[in-house]
């Protein structure tokens, strides 16, 4: 399957996927680089590579993103790397994925034609669109408003404050976002938010937040329904 490949909100290239390891949720894919790639990124790849203690946090800091041509974006558990070594400029370069759910890999990437992904209302995210409501959700959890006052006064503290997540899809009706999740000891994949658009942390258990075990139970649970209202 073809696939964009994002630093941000910027393109910085397009790949055809391949399943690897399976075991491992392992996918992977010759990157075709854009012009901004060889601008802006191409320097921090061999400077992640040339050293034997990658500084993992400024890789983080390029915020990768890979999107599917369904629209889907990736939420890999063992994240990105870019094989690109700056001694053999002429080599192909490679993304490789790890830790991509098995049921992703079964349902949009081994299954030939894959499965529909969103049934409108709802609809897949452009990359501004995702960048855009993890930014709210942050602000909204009071992940950016972090203080030294946060280790030594107990505060409230929203369920997903000490989760990772990653915009998925959308109401174009609401405000509503579904986000995959990824929470120490919890075992829900998906959480339904309900953003304020107040760009600060808020209280009360707000944003309001609806759990989901995985996405089949959210297209069943919420997804058709919608759908069916949609469509009446």
């Amino acid at each position: 399957m073809n696939a964009k490949v994002f630093s941000h909100r910027h393109l910085i290239g397009t790949a055809e996927l391949q399943v690897g390891d399976k075991t491992m949720g392992g996918v992977f894919g010759n990157l075709v680089p854009t012009a901004y790639y060889f601008d802006n990124i191409q320097e921090a790849v061999w400077k992640f590579w040339q050293t034997n203690k990658p500084d993992y946090r400024k890789w983080y800091s390029l915020r990768i993103n890979l999107q599917l041509e369904n629209g889907m974006f990736l939420f890999p558990q063992g994240g990105y790397t870019i094989d690109d070594i700056k001694e053999i400029p002429n080599e192909p370069k490679r993304i490789d994925i790890v830790g991509v759910d098995n049921k992703v890999l079964q349902d949009f990437l081994l299954t030939n034609p894959p499965r529909p992904f969103v049934e409108e209302p709802w609809n897949e995210l452009q990359i501004q669109q995702k960048i855009a409501f993890e930014d709210e959700l942050k602000k909204e959890l009071g992940l950016n408003d972090k203080s030294f006052s946060d280790y030594i006064i107990k505060q409230e503290k929203h369920i997903l404050f000490d989760s990772a997540f990653s915009a998925f899809c959308h109401d174009q009706r609401n405000d509503d976002v579904l986000f995959e999740i990824r929470k120490h000891g919890f075992e829900k994949k998906f959480a339904l938010v309900h953003l304020t658009w107040t760009g600060k942390k808020e209280k009360g258990g707000f944003p309001n937040t609806t759990f989901y075990s995985d996405f089949d139970d959210f297209k069943y649970s919420r997804m058709y329904a919608d759908k069916a209202e949609w469509e009446d």
